[in-house]
């Protein structure tokens, strides 16, 4: 049976808004975080496995995509909040952890010292980094890890999204699996990839 007009209607009009979203997320992220997603770190960062079911760069841009969008509501609620230290705080919160296995001990090592590791790969990346995109990857882990609270709403952000991204990694890596997880896995990926993965030269598979 065919819907009604309105229903159509309605149905396009909200995919035509979360196109419209989606691509003013990534024009953010594109303006404010060239120098990240075009750096090696990021391309060695889709290397690396992270959560099980994913990878670290894979992770890392689903937590930006999620930070600004919850900065686009708040700013919507005229709470002022610095979306470029938002985007390079987000892109860079776990590259501490690229070579995980060769640098750490522990998994409690890891998130214990991860973030300074980010921070100094962060200042290697961007010149005069923000002393607040400094925080916001420094105090991402809180409550985990012995990290201090976020000081900042941008902080805040972030660590939110962190956590909300690692959960569904997670979560959808361990209810469906050997079901779709792989199919859906690689589809994200692929997307994810198309937009700001390295180059077919990189020899990510």
């Amino acid at each position: 049976m065919e819907k009604p007009y309105n229903e159509n209607t309605l149905v396009r009009q909200l995919q035509e808004r979360r196109a419209d979203r989606k691509a003013r997320i990534q024009r953010d992220l594109e303006r404010y975080g060239s120098e990240v997603l075009q750096s090696e770190e990021m391309q060695r960062a889709f290397q690396q496995t992270h959560h099980q079911w994913s990878t670290v760069g894979e992770h890392t841009v689903r937590v930006t995509f999620s930070s600004v969008m919850i900065c686009y509501v708040l700013r919507k609620l005229n709470i002022k909040v610095n979306i470029p230290a938002v985007v390079v705080g987000a892109l860079c919160h776990d590259l501490g952890i690229l070579g995980r296995s060769g640098k750490y001990t522990s998994q409690k090592e890891c998130l214990r010292e991860h973030p300074k590791e980010s921070v100094a790969v962060a200042r290697e990346l961007v010149e005069n980094l923000p002393e607040k995109t400094e925080d916001i990857i420094e105090r991402h882990m809180w409550p985990a890890g012995n990290s201090k609270a976020p000081n900042s709403i941008e902080g805040a952000v972030v660590s939110i999204a962190d956590k909300y991204s690692a959960v569904k990694d997670i979560i959808k890596g361990s209810e469906v699996n050997h079901t779709g997880v792989k199919n859906f896995l690689h589809d994200e990926k692929e997307k994810i990839m198309d937009m700001f993965g390295p180059g077919e030269d990189s020899g990510l598979e």
